[in-house]
């Protein structure tokens, strides 16, 4: 037998399941079988993984590329950054107050021209015209996730200049939910989970007292149980409807507690997703305000109740919600806790944030790392032939040397003057990456070109 590529000596890491010392071939782009003993299988390239893990290729599902920047710039600067962490595919959230029939293929040709690894949208809901349309976007672009962008409730009109807006309530949501419903099994709806009426509550009484210009004042304007009580209502929603829902950026120690407790309401359809930096980072980390995003950084308890969510799989999957901005724009409005823009870049954290903090500092298995921050995810949002081992499936690959210690500094990753994580020692880095079977990162660098990412049409 003759194969393109052939991991030998390696041990690789089954998504949820086993850890097993196994050689893999590679025919095509796609996994093509694995060999107890590969003595007799001939290869166009060998790599010897001696003493190293094949995870599958992490997927992002949740980036924000092209906010701060020019989407073209952020494509190749974030899909190298994503690439050197491990990352093969990622899912980048666009809104826009037109008809996504005008977005749509400029995303896609801007992706397929700059982007390193695979790629594929999700959409945000914000107008009636966007419902409306819902049916043929599916059929054209194949975009089946869309956000329900709790945090800007009543707020659209004001924010898009739009004539039509959704008030995006819960009488909203549930509307939604149903339409979803009976449109086609595979959307999705992707719900940042915020109780305004909370949230604004909050936010003017502190404009009143006192303020202090840190991370941890900024932790009191979204209080956990802002969080949490949305999160128990989107879910119940989503139950009484037996629809699809995906709650974003989970950041709460408070929502893993309700989640223990009621169950229930974790059923088929129902994802929970958490970010590297409510996982490694709390409010008073060193970083201060650089970290400032919505929903906030919280506590180093709530730190930890998040990582008892993904060892107990109530949280399923780990997206970085990254939001690339240099420190001229992160500061352009000024530095008080008001004017700090929210978002950071954070590309390629995933893996060595969940190897690192995860499996050697908690003893959260190996398997379970690449079931959240792979498999879980591709299951979630239909990314078919992604984030799995398996024979026929593409090969995507994360080679991980589990020893491998490095201090993060914005060099590490490119693309930014600054990381939130800066000055961490994380063990547990990618020394390869390989997107349908081309290695396209290999011990920290980038060796493959921009723009021989595919679109994923689901």
């Amino acid at each position: 037998m003759v194969v393109d590529l052939l991991i030998k000596n390696g041990t690789v890491v089954f998504p949820g399941t086993k850890v097993q010392q196994v050689d893999l071939g590679v025919v095509d782009g796609k996994i093509a079988g694995f060999y107890a003993n590969s003595d007799g299988v001939e290869a166009k390239t060998v790599i010897d993984a001696t003493n190293l893990h094949i995870f599958p290729g992490a997927i992002d599902p949740h980036m924000h590329i092209g906010i701060y920047n020019p989407l073209e710039k952020d494509f190749v600067e974030q899909t190298r950054a994503a690439a050197i962490g491990g990352i093969t595919t990622l899912v980048n959230y666009f809104r826009g107050k037109e008809s996504y029939h005008t977005y749509a293929p400029q995303l896609i040709e801007t992706g397929h021209q700059n982007s390193l690894i695979d790629f594929t949208f999700s959409f945000g809901v914000l107008t009636k015209r966007h419902l409306a349309e819902l049916e043929e976007i599916i059929k054209e672009h194949g975009v089946t996730s869309y956000k329900f962008y709790r945090n800007y409730q009543d707020n659209i009109g004001k924010i898009f200049g739009v004539d039509d807006p959704l008030t995006l309530d819960a009488a909203d949501m549930m509307e939604i939910l149903d339409l979803f419903k009976k449109t086609s099994e595979k959307l999705v709806l992707c719900v940042h989970c915020e109780d305004m009426d909370l949230q604004r509550s909050v936010v003017k009484k502190l404009q009143e007292g006192p303020v202090t210009d840190t991370l941890g004042f900024f932790s009191q304007t979204s209080p956990d149980y802002a969080e949490t009580a949305s999160v128990m209502q989107a879910l119940y929603l989503n139950k009484l409807v037996k629809g699809n829902m995906y709650i974003v950026h989970l950041s709460s120690g408070s929502s893993v507690d309700i989640l223990e407790q009621m169950d229930w309401l974790i059923e088929a359809g129902v994802t929970l997703e958490t970010c590297p930096h409510y996982l490694a980072l709390n409010e008073d980390s060193p970083c201060g305000l650089l970290a400032k995003v919505n929903p906030p950084i919280h506590s180093a308890a709530d730190s930890e109740r998040l990582w008892e969510g993904i060892r107990k799989g109530l949280i399923k999957t780990i997206g970085s919600d990254n939001c690339p901005c240099d420190l001229d724009k992160k500061y352009s409005k000024g530095r008080s806790v008001w004017d700090v823009l929210p978002g950071f870049p954070g590309a390629g954290m995933i893996l060595p944030v969940l190897i690192s903090e995860g499996y050697h500092k908690r003893g959260i298995p190996l398997e379970t790392v690449a079931n959240v921050t792979s498999c879980q995810t591709a299951k979630a949002l239909g990314l078919t032939g992604k984030g799995t081992m398996e024979t026929g499936a593409d090969a995507d690959f994360a080679v991980v040397d589990l020893e491998l210690e490095k201090e993060v500094k914005p060099a590490v990753f490119g693309g930014s003057d600054y990381s939130i994580y800066d000055g961490m020692k994380l063990k547990g880095w990618p020394v390869y990456t390989i997107s349908r079977g081309d290695i396209v990162q290999k011990d920290g660098k980038i060796i493959a070109d921009q723009g021989r990412g595919k679109f994923i049409k689901r």
